[in-house]
């Protein structure tokens, strides 16, 4: 894990190269912002104004006329926030202009409500584990009584069901049947 100190470091140190060198182009830059930290900072901006400008703006200009201090900021931004999804980022973003209203987030505050927004994944899913398919729900087995109607058929299909070897029906529902016809005594 890097260190800010070490990002900031390289950040500058890009920019300089940047600087020293104003015909290199976007395409040979060593770092490459993403539209996601960029569409960060324009949120922020807009939410703050030059509340969250003025943290990063030196007023040194690259050959391109961008601020030196806006891409180093961009470039150790997109280091820290490249491990989330797009939408992890943006909704963290909303969150953190939504919770402080008056003062312009951090990194380390970003970074740490984006972890919270991230979706959990279970240990299965961590470790690469296949899930198990669902069970199969066993089928009753079918019995054919001839009715009585005397409001314990119920029991005599159960009592038939376990005679014919269905292992689905819970203790207390067989104690209940043989209750009800008589064949248990109650305890």
């Amino acid at each position: 894990m890097h260190d800010v100190a070490m990002l900031t470091a390289d950040a500058i140190q890009q920019a300089q190269s940047r600087a020293a060198d104003p015909g290199m182009g976007a395409a040979s830059e060593g770092m490459q912002v993403s539209p996601v930290v960029r569409k960060l900072f324009v949120l922020l901006q807009g939410s703050y104004g030059s509340l969250f400008v003025s943290k990063f703006a030196t007023g040194l200009k690259d050959g391109q006329g961008h601020d030196k201090g806006m891409r180093a900021a961009m470039s150790v931004w997109q280091l820290r926030l490249g491990r989330f999804p797009a939408d992890v980022v943006e909704t963290a973003a909303y969150r953190v202009v939504a919770e402080n209203p008056s003062f312009p987030p951090n990194l380390p505050q970003i970074e740490a409500v984006c972890d919270a927004v991230m979706p959990r994944q279970t240990y299965a899913q961590q470790q690469g584990l296949t899930a198990l398919p669902p069970p199969v729900a066993a089928q009753p087995v079918k019995v054919n009584l001839q009715e009585r109607r005397d409001g314990k058929d119920w029991a005599r299909r159960l009592v038939a069901r376990l005679n014919n070897g269905d292992n689905s029906i819970s203790r207390y529902a067989a104690m209940s049947a043989r209750m009800a016809l008589g064949m248990e005594a109650k305890p």
